[in-house]
């Protein structure tokens, strides 16, 4: 049996304390530094006992939905209760719920560390690490010709589909780190502002249009530009970390949704049978990560190397090296809508340019 008051420190600083840390005025700190001070500790009023035994009533009679509410309930009166957000943390748990059931577990952890449950507690956020949902981080711009950054937390997923092309096969498990992404693909006024050249072909659509026609060594070259006037680490994401960005914690055909009009520009929503262009960045509905484009507008480099399937491929969200050609990702405004689906691969020489093909950056976060 694990001691869990000595695990109490490993707890509070690895689990508790980053979740408050995202929110450093909750109202629920002040809720545990009154229980944990308060000798004797408060019981529960009758009318929150009656919504206790309410709710354990409805476990039995196999009503979890009217359990959650009626422990809510009693948690409204008696935020401090810990057995309630243990209790209330299990049914999350069992609705997949698992955020929000991991939040219970943590604050049940604040105020029992050393509780009946804690080590059930503990276990469960362990479990429900493997599939909660991510939550995408601030967002942060650094120079005036930099793009918008969005933050994404550390996750893991599943990378690919065994429904696909062979070179999406085999599905596998990935763990990536936590990294910065960009918002929208670079734009022709970002790209200027650093290489005073538009190597776009559709100059027409405007500053706020992707840049396109730049070749894999174009991006290497801007991006050592934009580092060296910024003090930066900006690169090209790696087509793990692209496809995490893509998928959000969701599993939508495309990045964001399953109806592909709505997220991504492509052949079928661009222009007319014979003029499709790109379009302004930012214009389509974003994917749950707040994140434009990932699927349609532009192809976008990564920085792996391409192989024709996932045999050995890294699962730590590293780049993939070794091959001729790198990847492209998403889909394009020039392309059917099944180019834009979160698995689809294109690959290209690197000095390769073409005027559907663009990228966004990506950022290790300290």
């Amino acid at each position: 049996m694990v001691n869990i008051r000595a695990c109490l420190a490993i707890i509070l600083f690895s689990i508790c304390a980053p979740a408050l840390a995202e929110s450093a005025n909750d109202p629920f700190d002040d809720v545990v530094a009154k229980y944990l001070a308060a000798n004797p500790k408060p019981v529960l009023s009758e009318e929150a006992y009656k919504y206790k035994v309410q709710a354990e009533f409805m476990v039995q009679e196999k009503q979890p939905a009217k359990a959650m509410e009626l422990y809510n309930k009693a948690l409204n009166i008696a935020p401090w209760w810990p057995e309630g957000h243990f209790q209330l943390g299990l049914l999350l748990g069992e609705a997949k719920k698992y955020q929000d059931a991991t939040l219970e577990m943590k604050r049940y952890l604040l105020l029992a560390p050393d509780g009946a449950d804690a080590r059930a507690a503990q276990d469960k956020i362990y479990q429900w690490e493997l599939v909660v949902v991510p939550v995408a981080g601030k967002e942060f711009k650094e120079c005036p010709e930099c793009p918008d950054m969005v933050e994404l937390p550390a996750g893991s997923f599943d990378m690919g589909s065994d429904n696909g092309k062979d070179d999406e096969r085999p599905m596998h498990r990935v763990t990536i780190k936590p990294f910065a992404i960009g918002k929208t693909e670079v734009t022709q006024a970002q790209w200027q502002a650093v290489m005073h050249t538009n190597p776009s072909n559709f100059t027409t659509c405007g500053d706020n249009c992707p840049v396109e026609q730049v070749s894999w060594d174009d991006v290497q070259a801007y991006i050592q530009k934009l580092n060296a006037k910024t003090g930066k680490q900006y690169r090209l994401p790696t087509e793990a970390e692209w496809e995490y960005a893509c998928r959000a914690g969701e599993e939508h055909e495309f990045c964001g949704s399953d109806n592909a009009d709505s997220v991504a520009w492509n052949s079928f929503n661009s222009g007319s049978y014979f003029f499709n262009t790109p379009h302004p960045v930012a214009t389509k509905k974003p994917n749950a990560f707040g994140l434009y484009d990932m699927s349609g507008n532009v192809w976008e480099w990564v920085e792996d190397t391409y192989h024709n399937n996932y045999v050995g491929a890294p699962t730590d969200g590293s780049a993939w090296e070794g091959g001729s050609m790198r990847v492209l990702r998403g889909g394009s405004w020039g392309k059917d809508a099944k180019y834009g689906r979160a698995a689809v691969r294109n690959k290209f020489g690197t000095n390769y340019r073409d005027f559907s093909y663009g990228f966004r950056l990506a950022r290790t976060l300290p």
